[in-house]
């Protein structure tokens, strides 16, 4: 037999024992890892290392054409192992154990035929497929890590902005801390829906907890004071220091037209 007509006939093995080595990889993970997998998890796993030896037996018999099956497993198996909270480290740790049931069903069902070139060359061209499988696994997480952050932070952002009423059409905004860019944008979007909901036709911010004034501050100010005009919301705003004033003045930034009082509770009061 020639090295190709092994090779094409490991892979036909393969996914006709598939269900078979996928119990066996099953079985050394609760040996292996009696803390992260119980047997009444087995139905539930054996479909996805059932794709795996489908994946690497066709890895035998058409080549690089299955590289893309190979990374669609590892980004699928990658987005429900961040989703069960299972550490990347433990899930690539794991991989070790799946090619070792794989080369030794191998080894067991063609002895006689398999040389140590052919094993070799089959190690190798599981390699691959694996190489594949983890790299697509861990761009899994990394993507699955970003929204994670992006989450926290928009969370993080909203709860920085609160919206408090304080009469049925009145409202305070407290702002604490600098505002960047990222924040200035929650800001505008998450202030202008809590006054849409709470129906509020005045909107004070309090700028009391603010102790820099920056460009970018500003610019997120002037932003979320337009809105509100655009929606016929009046801003109105307090706690601002003579020393904030001249910052706004000289960025060219015109405040004059709007109600400013030194304290919140003198604007609450005059409301």
């Amino acid at each position: 037999m020639t090295h190709h007509t092994i090779t094409t006939s490991i892979g036909d093995q393969l996914i006709e024992r598939k269900q078979e080595i996928a119990n066996k990889i099953f079985s050394d993970l609760l040996a292996a890892y009696p803390t992260h997998y119980m047997e009444a998890g087995r139905n539930e796993s054996l479909p996805y290392f059932e794709q795996l030896i489908e994946q690497l037996g066709e890895g035998l018999l058409r080549g690089e054409e299955n590289e893309d099956k190979s990374s669609q497993w590892g980004k699928e198996v990658g987005r429900l192992a961040c989703g069960q909270g299972v550490p990347l480290n433990l899930s690539i740790s794991k991989s070790s154990l799946y090619k070792k049931v794989v080369l030794e069903d191998i080894i067991l069902h063609n002895d006689d035929s398999v040389t140590k070139e052919i094993l070799l060359q089959i190690t190798h061209d599981i390699d691959q497929s694996f190489t594949k499988m983890i790299s697509a696994f861990c761009e899994a997480y990394s993507e699955y890590a970003e929204e994670q952050l992006k989450i926290s932070e928009e969370k993080y952002l909203s709860l920085s902005t609160p919206v408090v009423p304080i009469f049925s059409d009145l409202a305070v905004l407290p702002l604490i801390g600098q505002v960047d860019e990222a924040r200035g944008e929650m800001m505008a979007e998450h202030v202008l829906l809590e006054c849409k909901k709470l129906s509020i036709h005045k909107l004070i911010i309090d700028l009391s907890g603010v102790y820099e004034v920056n460009p970018l501050f500003q610019q997120g100010i002037m932003k979320l004071i337009d809105s509100l005009k655009l929606l016929g919301i009046e801003p109105i705003l307090s706690g601002m220091r003579p020393e904030m004033s001249i910052e706004f003045v000289q960025m060219g930034i015109n405040i004059s037209s709007m109600k400013i009082y030194q304290s919140l509770n003198k604007a609450v009061e005059a409301h």
